[in-house]
């Protein structure tokens, strides 16, 4: 792939992880506000008591008797365990609700999503649960599975019916929740099971899958262009007139610094986005200011110790060279 004369790929955006740690404390907190619901760090008590892990990765003290009981919290904590017999038999002879709703807004079917049983789940959904359930704070269930550890729970969710194409609280699409909740599995599943790849929340389109993924994450930006995402919006307006026009995406592919030295990977991906862009004739533009003070900062060849990668020309020329050691032997 032909980079401009003075192209230095830089340095790699890492933001999975924060993303991830992020969303799950802000999910723990969203509930927080139901009764007889606090939140508590991994694997510790408020005590300071070593705890045992379940569930999400961060241990939550929702106490389920505090908002069901009888056959509902029988059927809460069989679905939680992922026990599929009582399920049935709770519904079947004791007439427990699937769809119950506390006093205090939480859905029973919320207890396994965020216990991470994903049998639990499809037990409920398989006995009559709503997987489109409304839930407080946050929309629908779908929610919280499209942020669940778990691609299994989604996956159980869209088999049975689950609106990959439904928004949170705050309308923003499930996708878009996925992401910055750091479930790449997850965002993939809702796209596969028929989620608009170019969904924006409140119709702002750097709020697209495309737009979040092409600042870095080269690997699933390339994955969303080949499974038709749109790279090519247009800024209509920006406090500085040179910025209207310009497309951030395609900007971000072209030029988004990445250490090519340390991930080379990462940097043979940013080259594959380039070279659909350049097929789809979306050539290299000018570099925007915002990145070209991105790459100074980080020292403009970002300590980059040798030139770019081409790593489908190494493998080439070590296979040529297998090959023709094979044959002298």
């Amino acid at each position: 792939m032909t980079h401009p004369p003075d192209r230095r790929i830089v340095s790699a955006k890492r933001v999975p992880l924060r993303a991830a740690a992020a969303a799950t404390v802000a999910l723990c907190t969203m509930w927080s506000v139901l009764p007889g619901c606090t939140v508590q760090t991994p694997d510790h008590a408020g005590d300071g008591a070593q705890q045992p892990r379940q569930g999400s990765t961060v241990t939550q003290t929702l106490r389920i008797e505090q908002h069901f009981n009888g056959p509902e919290l029988e059927l809460a904590q069989a679905s939680a365990a992922g026990d599929a017999a009582q399920v049935a038999r709770l519904v079947g002879e004791d007439h427990a609700d699937p769809n119950a709703v506390s006093p205090g807004g939480l859905p029973l079917i919320a207890w396994p999503v965020l216990q991470g049983s994903a049998a639990g789940v499809r037990a409920l959904l398989e006995h009559g649960a709503d997987a489109n359930r409304a839930a407080p704070a946050a929309g629908t269930v779908m929610t919280w599975a499209a942020k669940a550890g778990d691609p299994a729970v989604l996956q159980v969710f869209l088999e049975h019916g689950g609106n990959a194409n439904a928004i949170d609280n705050n309308g923003e699409p499930l996708t878009r929740v996925a992401a910055l909740a750091g479930r790449w599995d997850n965002v993939k599943l809702l796209v596969e099971h028929g989620a608009d790849i170019d969904a924006t929340a409140h119709g702002q389109p750097n709020t697209s899958l495309l737009a979040y993924y092409s600042a870095g994450q080269f690997d699933k930006a390339h994955w969303l262009l080949e499974h038709g995402a749109d790279p090519g919006y247009r800024i209509e307006t920006a406090p500085s007139e040179d910025r209207v026009g310009a497309q951030p995406i395609v900007e971000n592919i072209y030029w988004w610094p990445v250490q090519a030295g340390r991930f080379p990977q990462l940097a043979q991906w940013q080259q594959r986005c380039q070279s659909l862009l350049a097929a789809r004739g979306l050539s290299v533009p000018a570099e925007p200011p915002h990145l070209a003070r991105l790459r100074a900062s980080q020292g403009g060849d970002g300590g980059n110790a040798g030139t770019t990668r081409d790593l489908d020309a190494e493998i080439r020329e070590h296979e040529a060279g297998l090959r023709q050691r094979l044959g002298e032997g």
